[in-house]
């Protein structure tokens, strides 16, 4: 009986690798395009860039050392309106790459979720051969005990020592699938944390932060035209003081939601790598 049952192991267990390891490493490959070839980063530097920028851009002279003098210095004022134009420069970039990121998230996402489904079932169907194959194992070892032989039959000990090594060998097996199946799952779970954190990040970078934007731009603007008097300037960014708080609030809240998106990448990255190394120990 206990070698019937280490064949049902061995059966069950080469079974459940022939179904999973190729799904799986075809959905690991198109996963690894459509959720990493475009990546979060480069729109996080931009507003990182943005942030740094839209921040020095101040007129509150408690923090600025050359704004006391702004009212009465032309080159302070022309610093100032230099300042402002830098800030105001950034917005282009960042709005190339949440471009960018939309697009691959618009052209990727519908068939990201799909393979991610579809790695969940074959993950789910490979756990389900997993436990069934776990069970046989305890039963054979439980169905052994019993059956050990005397120390002088060395006929019999030899047999039992060639029946262990086997039924060794199958739980060495079982658990490469364990892991595999893990891997597997943690794929799923962190692609789906990568598609959530897109749409979070670009739904802000939407209507809500181009108003903040425009609201301060649309202040701003005027203080840093050609020929505009440092009184004029200083006057111009105190009015928009409110605004760029507001928008340096938005700025941040995106750039969170952009550091955990990248966090999950980075972390979907190297789940991935690791799913393809349990594939390959599988053969």
């Amino acid at each position: 009986m206990t070698a019937e049952q280490a064949q049902r192991v061995e059966r069950l267990a080469r079974s459940a690798r022939q179904a999973f390891v190729p799904a799986a490493l075809q959905l690991r490959d198109a996963l690894q395009a459509e959720l990493l070839a475009t990546d979060v980063a480069p729109l996080l530097r931009a507003l990182q860039d943005m942030h740094h920028a839209v921040a020095d851009a101040d007129a509150d002279a408690r923090r600025t050392r050359w704004l006391p003098w702004l009212g009465g210095s032309r080159s302070t004022a022309r610093r100032f309106q230099f300042d402002c134009r830098e800030a105001l420069a950034t917005r282009a970039p960042v709005a190339q790459r949440a471009e960018r990121l939309a697009r691959a998230h618009r052209r990727q996402a519908v068939d990201a979720a799909h393979h991610l489904d579809r790695l969940r079932e074959f993950s789910d169907r490979l756990a389900v051969a997993v436990m069934e194959a776990q069970a046989l194992l305890a039963a054979l070892w439980d169905g052994l005990r019993p059956q050990w032989p005397a120390r002088d039959d060395r006929d019999s000990l030899e047999g039992m020592r060639a029946l262990l090594a086997e039924v060794d060998g199958h739980r060495a097996a079982v658990q490469r699938l364990d892991s595999a199946c893990a891997a597997g799952q943690d794929v799923v779970r962190l692609g789906r944390a990568v598609l959530r954190g897109r749409e979070e990040a670009l739904a802000l970078l939407d209507a809500q932060f181009e108003r903040h934007w425009s609201d301060w731009r649309h202040i701003l603007e005027p203080a840093v035209a050609e020929g505009v008097s440092p009184s004029q300037a200083l006057a111009g960014a105190r009015r928009g003081a409110a605004a760029r708080h507001a928008l340096l609030a938005m700025i941040d809240q995106v750039r969170g939601a952009c550091t955990r998106l990248q966090i999950d990448e980075q972390a979907l990255a190297q789940a991935l790598a690791h799913l393809h190394e349990q594939l390959a120990a599988l053969g």
